[in-house]
């Protein structure tokens, strides 16, 4: 692998604002979003997982592991179904509409100052027009219940391999990894990231831009898909790759 074309520990010029803002974004939608999942999560008991479990494979641990797990999964995801999940909800939409307004400002930003500036820069207001920072609240809405519902199902599997595999306590093995969060808080990472290079895109309509480029970014060396990515450019605006390529990817999108 090769290595990123941004360097996040070694941030120069104009790309040390512009991702100052978005690690922030993202370390920021990570702590609201999983506090909105523990709030909603608190309280919930899995033993009617655990017995519906127990009744449809039975007690026996001769049962193929795959069987009780799946088994156990379907059960955990009858029980989160039936909640509303409102905090968390709101959460993600709210990550969504902030992450594609800092993604705009970063576009924008990218756009009308030299390079090799690296003055701080605020994220503008403006109304709903086309090429603005803005995500209707309806998209904002609908990307929060995929990602809930994705990070549903993906927990309840992680939940049921918990209790299916447990020794000791299969309800509270189960509940501390629904409680953890981890399938939603990587679900939310790739909603903000979306939302991000959304709006950037969206910067590059509003200032006609006619073509962008995917440059990779990383700590170190970045993945084979990203650097495709970076290689297969410059790209259209409508025919850019969406971000992210990857859960935690820090890629973006700027202007050829």
């Amino acid at each position: 692998m090769a290595d990123a074309t941004i360097q996040l520990s070694a941030l120069t010029g104009i790309w040390r604002p512009v991702y100052a803002h978005r690690l922030a974004l993202h370390a920021t939608a990570d702590t609201v979003v999983l506090a909105a999942w523990r709030k909603d999560t608190h309280g919930i008991s899995l033993g009617p997982a655990v017995a519906a479990w127990r009744q449809a494979v039975g007690e026996s641990t001769d049962t193929q592991r795959q069987h009780r797990r799946q088994a156990a999964a379907a059960a955990v995801l009858v029980v989160l179904a039936a909640r509303s999940w409102r905090r968390t909800r709101r959460a993600l939409a709210t990550a969504a509409q902030r992450a594609h307004r800092a993604g705009w400002a970063a576009g924008h930003h990218l756009v009308t100052q030299d390079h090799d500036d690296d003055t701080p820069y605020d994220t503008p207001g403006s109304q709903y027009v086309l090429g603005a920072p803005d995500m209707p609240d309806d998209t904002a809405d609908a990307t929060a219940t995929a990602v809930l519902t994705a990070a549903l199902k993906t927990t309840a599997n992680r939940a049921g391999r918990a209790m299916a595999d447990s020794t000791n306590d299969p309800q509270q093995d189960a509940e501390d990894a629904l409680e953890a969060g981890l399938d939603l808080a990587l679900a939310a990472d790739v909603a903000v990231s979306a939302a991000y290079g959304a709006g950037m895109l969206a910067a590059y309509l509003a200032d006609a831009d006619a073509a962008v480029q995917w440059l990779t970014a990383g700590d170190e060396r970045v993945c084979e898909t990203c650097l495709s990515n970076e290689a297969a450019g410059p790209y259209s605006l409508l025919g850019a790759p969406t971000l992210p390529a990857h859960p935690r990817c820090r890629c973006c999108l700027a202007p050829a």
